[in-house]
Formats: structure tokens, C-alpha cells, sequence
């Protein structure tokens, strides 16, 4: 790309990226937009009490409360009403019913965030119709269970934040770099610069990685955003209008604190390397034109196994319909080709007596496979519980599902580390020894499919899952 195209193209990244950009960014998404809130807990009302308590704004005096599943129910059915408000209002079809399924915003849910859409249906999650009606929403809750003085209970609201990427969501500041991914996206004319700027951006971003300038959370939400970019903004880097933030309530201490901080370190990262594009600091540039489709696309190709495989990739290609072709002669069990939802498979020369199928060393970054699971495993996993299996109930297991590390076994297949809440889920382990043992209700296979199930969306075909 020419020195001043690249540059001009820097100008305007960063200009997405700007204080002046999240200022307007801010606008549009706390404007006439529904907003997705999750009531799975009223623990943001004690961990606020809690915070002003020990920073001396209110006495000692206000307690912490002990809340039941009634007073949950209670503050739900509040939530509730703004719900309703909110559907009566914005009727997607005029004469259609009244309820979530008939609303774009529902509907949006429904195709493409199904297991929130289900929380929605059952009472755990609320579309309400803008950040003001949140805000209302959080005084009635809180004054409802909150008794104290109006002075201490006006402090207890003003520190109560109403959080953001709550769920599988994008916060602000996520919004500000899907506009600029966007942008980057559009401006190149070829796919072999949209593939050389996707290996420049993952180049970068495993450097700091390793470097320790960006740690595992900052890792992965910077790949949920480039993986994601395409469900919040439109092509020409405008927010998509049906972008529904997802949104709990929180203490400003630790939205203010830790989580803005790590979006902050997440927008920081994305920033430097865009004034390196500008600086022609990069060998190439580049961008998928999905990078989605991209991300699928490469780790097809460095995790295929098939002896004598040659695995050839378009980077606009869906990675379903990838052909593999072999270079050895079908044997007379498995003559011919077979075809199954797209895939060409031409069976391989048998291997010689004595001899193990043995996979190629991935290049793939381990860190980068990493996070694209981490990124969608605890919505799969909530998905996937419900009878015989564990329930999802509170949501607290599925949030506690992490892998931990991929290695690669000794015929190198990918081999991937997980953890989970043991203390109290482990008990339902087939071989923990305790009354509650049970192999339908043990977390691993649960997890294991999960894993599975992610990893099959991008080609990784033959893997290990190990308990941590």
C-alpha cells in the first residue's frame, strides 16, 4: 500500500479510536436503543455498600444485606415492568402480539445470542428500551431494599454503574475498535493485503503477549472484537442498528476501575499498531475481509492432518466447503470420493504395517486459539447444561469454564488445559467419591463437548481436553 494512502489510513483508525470518537460513540448507544440487562444477582447492591463503606463516604452503620431468592424474584419483577414498557412500544409488527418475540430487538437475540434470548424468556434477563430507563430501573430496585438516610442512599445510587459488556457484549470502548476494524477491512483492495495485515495484527499481538505488555483478559478481548466487528458495525464502519449492549449493574469501583482499565489497556494495544501502519513500520498491509471467516480459514490449514493432505484455503471461503485433496490412490475399501456438507475427502494411501499417523506441528498461536475459545465458551457451555446434565441456573458455572493453556501431544494434536469452579461443581465429578457423584451431572463431558463444539467452527478436527 502507498506511503500515503497507509498514512491517511492510520489518521482516520485512529480517529475511531479518539476521546472525541467514544464521546459521540457514547450518544448513540445510550440514546433510543434497547439495552440488554442482566438481573442474575443483587449482589451489586452489597459490594457498593461495601466499597463506600470502607472508602468512609457513608458510616459503618449501613449494613450489607442478606438477600433471599424471593427478594430477587421481587426485584425481577420491576425489571420485568420496564420489559413490558419497552414491548408495548416497539411492536415489530403492529397487530402481533405483545411480547420480547415480537420486537426487532428480541428477534436479533433470538438468531443471534439464542442461550440470552432464553434468559430473557425465563425471567433472568430484561430488553428495556434505553440507558435512561436503566437508570430508573436501578433507583426502584435499590430503594426498595436499601434503608437508610436520603443522604447515604443518594451516594449508594450515584455509585452504583450501570456496567457494560456484560454477557457476550461489547463495551464502548470494544465499539470504538469494531468501527476502526471495519474501516481497515474496507480500505484494502486485495485479499493478499486483507491476509498480510491479518498476520501483521496477530504477529503484534502475540509480541505483546509474550512480552507481558497485555495479559490473557486484555488477549481476549481483543479477539473477540476482531472476531465479533461484523455483528456491531456495518460495512462502512456505522453501528449496525441492531446492536443491543449488553448491560449489568456494578459497583463504579470496579467499572471505573478494573474493567475500564482493561478495556483501556485493550484500546491501547490497537492503537499502537495502527500508528505503526502509519509509520510504515509493518513489512505488509493488510485484512480479511471477514475476519471470521479468516480466523477459521488459517487454523484449517495448520491443524489438517490428513496424510498427503494439501489443504488449500481461500481466505474468503467458508470454511465448510474446504476441499481437501490427497496425492495418494484411493484404496478398494474406501474407492472414490465421498461428498458431506461440502467437504471433498479423497481417501489416502493405507500407511505402511507398524506405522502411527503422525499430525504437522501447529504454527497457529496457541494464544490466539486460546482466546477464541475463552471467547465464546462460557455461552456455550450454558447452552449446552439442562437436564440430564447440571442446570443453568445462575449462570455462575458456565462463567467459571476457562481453558488454561493448549499444548500439543507427541503426534501433535492440540491438547487443551481447562479449569472450572471446583469448589462446589467438583462434587458432581463421576469419580469425586461423594454423594452427589453422577456421570450425567459430571462438568467434564459437558466441558469437553463445549470445547469440541467451538473448536469444530473453525476446522480443528482431532483433539485432547484435560481437567487442570
Amino acid at each position: 500500500m502507498e506511503s500515503n494512502v497507509r498514512k491517511q489510513l492510520a489518521r482516520q483508525l485512529l480517529r475511531d479510536l479518539s476521546s472525541k470518537e467514544n464521546v459521540k460513540v457514547r450518544k448513540q448507544l445510550q440514546g433510543a436503543r434497547p439495552q440488554l440487562l442482566f438481573l442474575e444477582d443483587l449482589d451489586f447492591i452489597n459490594d457498593t455498600i461495601r466499597e463506600l463503606v470502607s472508602r468512609k463516604r457513608i458510616p459503618g452503620t449501613v449494613k450489607t444485606l442478606v438477600f433471599t431468592q424471593k427478594d430477587l424474584q421481587e426485584a425481577r419483577a420491576i425489571a420485568k415492568r420496564y420489559q413490558d414498557s419497552f414491548t408495548k412500544r416497539k411492536k415489530r409488527i403492529e397487530k402481533g402480539a405483545v411480547g420480547v418475540e415480537n420486537t426487532l430487538g428480541g428477534m436479533h437475540l433470538k438468531n443471534k445470542f439464542p442461550s440470552h434470548y432464553k434468559k430473557v424468556l425465563d425471567g433472568e434477563a430484561f430488553l428495556v428500551s434505553s440507558f435512561d430507563q436503566l437508570r430508573d430501573c436501578k433507583v426502584e430496585i435499590t430503594t426498595k431494599f436499601v434503608k437508610t438516610s436520603a443522604a447515604n442512599l443518594k451516594k449508594i445510587l450515584y455509585a452504583i454503574d450501570r456496567g457494560h459488556g456484560a454477557g457476550d457484549g461489547v463495551a464502548v470502548s470494544g465499539v470504538q475498535s469494531a468501527k476502526a476494524f471495519a474501516r481497515a477491512d474496507q480500505a484494502m483492495n486485495s485479499d493478499k493485503q486483507k491476509e498480510e495485515f491479518v498476520s501483521e495484527f496477530k504477529s503484534f499481538m502475540q509480541t505483546a503477549f509474550e512480552a507481558g505488555e497485555i495479559d490473557q483478559s486484555v488477549y481476549n478481548d481483543i479477539v473477540s472484537i476482531q472476531l465479533k466487528y461484523e455483528q456491531v458495525v456495518r460495512k462502512d464502519g456505522d453501528i449496525k442498528a441492531s446492536y443491543i449492549p449488553f448491560i449489568n449493574y456494578q459497583d463504579k469501583y470496579t467499572n471505573r476501575v478494573t474493567d475500564k482499565a482493561r478495556e483501556k489497556a485493550a484500546k491501547s494495544t490497537i492503537e499502537k499498531f495502527f500508528k505503526k501502519v502509519g509509520a510504515g513500520e509493518l513489512a505488509s498491509m493488510s485484512g480479511s475481509s471477514s475476519l471470521n471467516q479468516k480466523a477459521a480459514s488459517v487454523i484449517i490449514g495448520k491443524f489438517a492432518t490428513l496424510k498427503g493432505a494439501e489443504v488449500k484455503v481461500d481466505p474468503l471461503l467458508d470454511p465448510k466447503k474446504v476441499k481437501l485433496k490427497t496425492k495418494g490412490k484411493p484404496t478398494e475399501k474406501n474407492k472414490g470420493t465421498s461428498r458431506k456438507g461440502g467437504i471433498r475427502m479423497t481417501a489416502a494411501k493405507p500407511l505402511a504395517p507398524g506405522r502411527t499417523s503422525k499430525a504437522k506441528q501447529s504454527t497457529v498461536s496457541t494464544a490466539n486459539m486460546l482466546g477464541i475459545i475463552n471467547s465464546q465458551l462460557s455461552d456455550t457451555v450454558a447452552k449446552n447444561m439442562g437436564s440430564p446434565r447440571l442446570d443453568n441456573v445462575t449462570g455462575t458455572f458456565a462463567r467459571s469454564v476457562r481453558v488454561t493453556d493448549i499444548a500439543t501431544t507427541a503426534q501433535g494434536f492440540p491438547s487443551v488445559g481447562y479449569t472450572y469452579a471446583r469448589s462446589p461443581y467438583g462434587v458432581f465429578e463421576a469419580s469425586s467419591g461423594t454423594r452427589f457423584a453422577s456421570a450425567e451431572r459430571d462438568p467434564r463431558p459437558l466441558i469437553d463437548a463445549s470445547i469440541r463444539e467451538i473448536a469444530a467452527q473453525y476446522g480443528l478436527g482431532r483433539l485432547y481436553t484435560r481437567r487442570m
